[in-house]
């Protein structure tokens, strides 16, 4: 089997790095790249081998018929096209997977793992630590992430993994015009056919902001801020969504006076006990703050069983008979309008250079989850081969929706507290008078 490598191909291969993280625009070979590598591992080391795609049908598209073209059949005892198996002559197995039954890819112990197109594999916080990580346990075996970005997920936070130095991850960036097989007359016909952001995502490999967007009106320059010791005249809420598989997630929101929204705090947790959660929630240095904490309407179970554990949750305002995706629209609008930019808005903590046409909803830097759903967060793709109800509203994605949840959960229940409550009309306190 010969195959030229191209410069940077050859780079990549050549490095001894355990886990290598490959960000390259389309077309650069990654997914070439990765095929040989395994190849490469399963003639040195008998063992079993994985290329693990978001979908079965994705591994077999993609990888399948390639490899059969190039792999020499001296090589290969059998293959087996239902389980997307080549038996090498030595042994080795390598078996092409879909990341959408990790029942499949439980229990094995691996030589070697190709990743591909990981920025679009769904649950992969919890498919990596509960599924993926521990099938390399045994031979410590070496792992391959590619993939072309999709705005700043789990891809980005990997990629930035490799950059760091003394790590066991290295990371790489190419663009298409890093592959010299390619015609770059042909990737700029494409420049000028695509938005400027796909383009950027799909040929340069920069992580941005992908199409699609539940929620555009989210910046980082603008939306988060440093963290700074909340004022006590500060009101506190939560919200919180449930999850068993998924993550249940927990936002701690401090209102100011004249309501802007703070992030502050997040608790963001897979497949751990009610009382784990309880407990990680009732530690938390803003929980003594709280006034309310709003959650799922039907999540009536877990609102039950937080409450013998001291976490009193109101459900979510809903109005009666109002349909689902109706009322999932009605949040994401809720919290949009938090994030438009409202001219000469001044808050505490906040110099007034610094929210002059600022957003009235902030997050604190260290909620990493939920600026990464913010930052993922997506309208649901319409099929582009079956007829479509132009009138159909939109549907958000099941995917990157934790924190987003939380967040609408609490939002749309929110209720300004009323400093002059109770108070005869005679003695209401006058504005700036204590």
């Amino acid at each position: 089997m010969k195959v030229k490598l191209h410069e940077g191909q050859w780079e990549v291969a050549q490095d001894d790095h355990r886990f290598k993280v490959i960000c390259a625009g389309r077309r650069w070979g990654k997914s070439t790249l990765a095929q040989l590598i395994v190849v490469q591992w399963a003639l040195k080391k008998q063992g079993l081998y994985f290329i693990v795609n978001p979908t079965y049908k994705q591994a077999k598209m993609i990888h399948w018929r390639d490899m059969k073209q190039y792999i020499p059949r001296q090589w290969i005892a059998k293959t087996n096209e239902t389980e997307l198996s080549f038996t090498l002559r030595n042994g080795s197995i390598i078996e092409l997977k879909g990341a959408e039954n990790p029942d499949a890819l439980r229990g094995v112990k691996l030589r070697g793992l190709v990743i591909d197109e990981i920025a679009s594999i769904r649950n992969w916080d919890w498919l990596w630590s509960e599924v993926l990580r521990p099938t390399l346990t045994d031979y410590e075996a070496p792992c391959i992430f590619i993939s072309t970005p999709k705005g700043y997920n789990h891809f980005h936070l990997l990629w930035e993994e490799g950059q760091k130095v003394d790590n066991i991850y290295k990371s790489w960036k190419f663009t298409s015009y890093d592959n010299p097989y390619i015609p770059k007359k042909e990737i700029d016909n494409a420049k000028k056919e695509l938005t400027e952001d796909t383009f950027h995502q799909e040929y340069l490999a920069n992580f941005r902001k992908f199409t699609g967007l539940v929620y555009k009106g989210f910046y980082r320059e603008l939306q988060v801020i440093e963290p700074f010791d909340i004022p006590e005249s500060w009101t506190i809420y939560r919200g919180i969504d449930f999850g068993s598989t998924n993550p249940t997630a927990c936002i701690w929101v401090a209102v100011d006076n004249d309501e802007n929204f703070f992030i502050t705090d997040e608790y963001y947790e897979t497949q751990q006990t009610i009382d784990y959660h309880a407990g990680r929630i009732n530690s938390n240095k803003f929980s003594q703050r709280v006034q309310s904490t709003y959650g799922d309407p039907s999540g009536t179970q877990w609102i039950n069983e937080f409450a013998t554990r001291g976490i009193y949750i109101t459900t979510a305002t809903k109005e009666k008979g109002q349909k689902e995706v109706g009322w999932v629209r009605y949040g994401i609008e809720k919290v949009s309008e938090k994030l438009k930019r409202v001219p000469g808005k001044v808050s505490k903590g906040l110099s007034s250079e610094s929210t002059k046409g600022s957003p009235s909803l902030f997050v604190f830097s260290n909620c990493v989850n939920v600026i990464r759903e913010f930052e993922t967060y997506r309208w649901k793709e319409k099929s582009v081969t079956q007829a479509q109800d132009l009138n159909e509203p939109d549907v958000p994605e099941k995917a990157n929706d934790h924190a987003m949840d939380a967040l609408r959960y609490l939002v749309v229940s929110y209720i300004k507290t009323d400093v002059n409550a109770d108070i005869p009309d005679d003695t209401k306190m006058v504005e700036g008078f204590y």
